[in-house]
């Protein structure tokens, strides 16, 4: 690919301007605050894209940085470029309210789409992060070994198949941590949740345990009460009710007012059967009387009839005298029998509803301890539940385990595609790092670790004894070599701002060397004329760019 003008509408500070490109190197030289910075973002802007982010979203500095401050909605641009010689041409409005991008084939005036990646195909299928991480490089910052050392193992390890350093593999690292340790945090807050119900429950069963015990103690007593006041009232122990009692009470009274009547009838019989026998008497007496018997047997029988008639009259008299003074006493026991009888019924009524609530009272423990015995069952298969862990906890489990597998097969695979590509890369930039010290180092390598390591004549030297702007230039190199994987199937252009700040004259005379002979489309921002005057001195040709 390769950008041949930029049409700049409104953008930044820049307005109305338009800049031409060549092929090979491009020098943009401006002084400071000429808009150099303003024109490389533009070109990333244009490539691939610029809209504003929400919040704190990394899109909004960017976006606002660049906005124009009196007429927003103008905040445009156009770019015409080739990619294998066939021209395209790019519009873009970047206006967050109304954006828009149109794509056309100059050729042959084709519609391309934006939206459905047509652009992206142009471009290798490179990515803006891969981009700004290998082919826009900008003044490196003042960098010591260890720093270096870091930056040069995330290159490595962010190299996917295809050589494709945008996806980043130590930030998908750091993402799939933060879940981790979110995942984490969430079991974390489950498993407190599921202490406090165990603890809980193991105070509630407890307690229920100390009720169940209480009841089963008050249940025993009750139960003895009973069996004492059975013993005491055998008829309630018997089953036998109150009114029974009374009826047969009435029943006794009845007998007892019976045996009575005979014995009072017993001298009235008696009185019948000797008048029976004096009449017989008499009888027989006059029979022989009149037969002519002697009437000496019939003075004796009148004798005996008279001696029988006393008897009975003497027996009559004293019997109603004795019924006279029994039926007073008679009198006296009935009046005095019922309210003894009705006393003692009442009392047996109350020991039966005594003995009633006492019933009720057992009845009522029992269901009680019943129901506690329940729940306590319960507690008990809710405590085994909870002894485990719960369903909640068991999918964060799961989720965090396919967390923890996932970062592990990244940096897995990472390390085998590193591993493939490391010896390729490791070449590329051993063969930078010595054109551009001019083979004073032989030898630059990053090993699986992502340590750097550097030899010079056949000695190592650690990567903190190298100076800041030798430390810059295996940066440079690195990225170069990464730089060329990813863009295999398109080149793109190298965005270099202020990169070589730190270079001496001899090494940047190298380096442009190095450039001139990629053959790739450079396009140098720069605030000085050193690189000017070196690229003509090498004669090396180049287009120049005033702001």
């Amino acid at each position: 690919m390769q950008i041949d003008r930029a049409a700049i509408f409104r953008f930044g500070k820049l307005a109305d301007r338009t800049v031409d490109f060549a092929p090979g190197i491009n020098i943009v030289y401006g002084k400071n605050e000429a808009g150099k910075t303003t024109l490389h973002a533009f070109l990333t802007a244009m490539l691939f894209g610029l809209e504003k982010g929400r919040g704190r979203a990394k899109g909004t500095e960017g976006y606002l940085r660049y906005e124009p401050w009196h007429a927003p909605s103008y905040y445009s641009g156009a770019l015409q470029f080739s990619v294998g010689g066939r021209p395209f041409y790019l519009e873009r409005n970047f206006y967050h309210k109304e954006p828009r991008a149109r794509l056309c084939n100059l050729a042959d005036g084709e519609e391309l789409s934006v939206a459905y990646g047509d652009l992206g195909m142009l471009l290798g299928g490179v990515t803006r992060e891969a981009y700004e991480n290998t082919c826009d490089i900008p003044q490196c910052r003042a960098v010591t070994g260890a720093e270096l050392t870091g930056l040069l193992a995330e290159y490595l390890s962010d190299m996917s198949d295809g050589g494709n350093a945008g996806i980043r593999v130590t930030r998908a690292v750091e993402k799939l941590e933060q879940k981790k340790r979110s995942l984490q945090s969430q079991i974390k807050s489950e498993q407190e949740k599921r202490e406090q119900q165990l603890q809980q429950l193991t105070v509630e069963r407890r307690m229920l345990e100390e009720d169940c015990g209480r009841l089963r103690e008050q249940i025993e007593k009750a139960a003895a009460d009973m069996r004492a006041y059975a013993r005491m009232h055998p008829q309630v122990r018997d089953g036998q009710r109150p009114e029974d009692a009374q009826t047969a009470e009435n029943a006794g009274t009845a007998s007892d007012r019976e045996r009575r009547a005979d014995g009072n009838g017993f001298p009235v019989r008696s009185l019948f059967l000797g008048l029976a026998a004096a009449v017989g008497l008499a009888g027989n007496a006059w029979w022989y009387h009149r037969a002519g018997y002697a009437p000496e047997l019939f003075a004796a029988a009148e004798g005996v009839l008279a001696i029988l008639l006393g008897i009975g009259v003497a027996g009559i008299l004293r019997h109603r005298s004795a019924g006279q003074a029994r039926a007073g006493e008679n009198g006296k026991e009935t009046a005095e029998a019922p309210e003894s009888a009705a006393a003692e019924n009442a009392v047996r009524i109350r020991l039966a509803e005594s003995e009633k609530q006492s019933r009720r009272l057992l009845a009522g423990l029992e269901e009680t301890l019943a129901e506690k015995e329940t729940r306590r069952c319960n507690l008990a298969e809710q405590l085994e539940v909870c002894s485990g862990a719960g369903a909640r906890e068991r999918e964060l489990q799961l989720e965090l385990d396919a967390v923890e597998m996932a970062k592990n097969e990244i940096i897995r695979l990472s390390r085998e595609y590193g591993d493939e590509r490391r010896d390729e890369i490791n070449s590329v930039v051993s063969r930078y790092v010595s054109a551009i010290t001019e083979g004073k180092y032989d030898l630059a390598e990053v090993d699986e670790t992502g340590k750097l390591r550097v030899q010079t004549e056949g000695r190592e030297v650690l990567p903190e004894a190298l100076s800041r702007g030798t430390l810059e230039q295996f940066y440079f190199a690195f990225r170069m070599a990464v730089g060329s994987i990813v863009t295999q199937e398109e080149p793109l252009p190298l965005l270099l701002d202020e990169t070589f700040a730190m270079y001496d004259d001899a090494r940047l005379r190298q380096t442009l060397r190095l450039l001139a002979a990629n053959g790739t489309q450079t396009i140098l921002f720069t605030c000085q004329r050193r690189e000017q005057k070196l690229l003509e001195e090498l004669g090396i040709a180049y287009h120049m760019i005033e702001l």
